[in-house]
């Protein structure tokens, strides 16, 4: 990969295999595992897109290609919700 940013060139698109086998590596170099598995390319996509989301729903759906923002808040606002309530939670009780 760095000779072809060297040279200004795009490398190939990566395949679901490909992604699922590079997740694969990365896990497993990583020493990660997620129920049992490695973690999945869906799963982390939605994690970045969690992420994202949390921080600014626009730039979250721009990079995650949504059409409009709208699926953007449908995909992930009650995740977001959910994660702001435990936080109330534990600074209540805190």
């Amino acid at each position: 990969m760095t000779v072809l940013r060297e040279h200004g060139i795009a490398p190939p698109a990566l395949s679901k295999n490909g992604a699922r086998s590079l997740m694969k590596r990365l896990c497993d170099a990583a020493d990660l595992d997620i129920d049992g598995e490695y973690l999945k390319p869906r799963g982390g996509r939605r994690g970045l897109g969690s992420d994202l989301y949390a921080q600014d729903a626009e730039l979250a759906q721009e990079l995650l290609r949504h059409e409009s923002i709208e699926t953007t808040h449908e995909s992930y606002r009650e995740q977001n919700v959910a994660e702001r309530r435990e936080r109330l939670e534990r600074a209540l009780d805190g």
